[in-house]
């Protein structure tokens, strides 16, 4: 009798760590951390282009390269809430694209020639884009980045709840946003 009683609260038990383990997976596997390197391709799905963007984990804020802005007047949108710009895509190719503007920003800027900060007006816009094979929808503010490196940046703020950066890497995301591409 005894025997059957420690067999039953074993099973019981066993029963119950492997549904608590199981629920204890899911859990983290949904707040899992996609890894990327410091240089990755990010897809702009609604624009239906790649550029790469180094992933800049002491930026709060993400920029995209953006030259020949113009407001864009829509009917039944308010002046000057709508902007058109040109880009440049992984392969050089100039890109147009015009999107509603969400705000304008203050983007402290470091000066070269003295100690103190200057403070540049840019304009920001919200994109959908594709990291990693992540789908997000990202605020980006608009500046001329000729000169540059890369076109884009991605800053803290794009991408706290969804990645971690690997400094060594590069590439990491691979063709994992190629399938949401495709869709457009």
């Amino acid at each position: 009798m005894v025997i059957r009683i420690i067999y039953g609260v074993l099973f019981i038990s066993i029963i119950f760590c492997g549904i608590d383990n199981a629920s204890a997976e899911t859990s983290n596997k949904n707040n899992e951390k996609v890894t990327v390197g410091w240089l990755e391709k990010a897809y702009l799905l609604e624009h239906n282009f790649a550029t790469r963007a180094k992933i800049d984990t002491g930026a709060k804020n993400s920029s995209l390269h953006a030259t020949d802005m113009e407001y864009v007047t829509m009917e039944g949108r308010p002046p000057r809430s709508r902007i058109r710009f040109n880009t440049i895509d992984t392969v050089g190719n100039s890109k147009t694209i015009e999107a509603n503007i969400t705000r304008e920003v203050r983007i402290k800027r470091s000066s070269l020639s003295t100690d103190s900060a200057m403070k540049e007006s840019r304009i920001e816009i919200e994109l959908e884009i594709c990291l990693a094979g992540v789908k997000n929808k990202i605020r980006v503010n608009l500046t001329n980045r000729e000169g540059m490196n890369y076109r884009m940046i991605l800053g803290r703020t794009a991408l706290e709840d969804n990645f971690v950066v690997d400094p060594s890497r590069t590439f990491m995301g691979g063709k994992k946003c190629r399938s949401f591409k495709n869709k457009q």
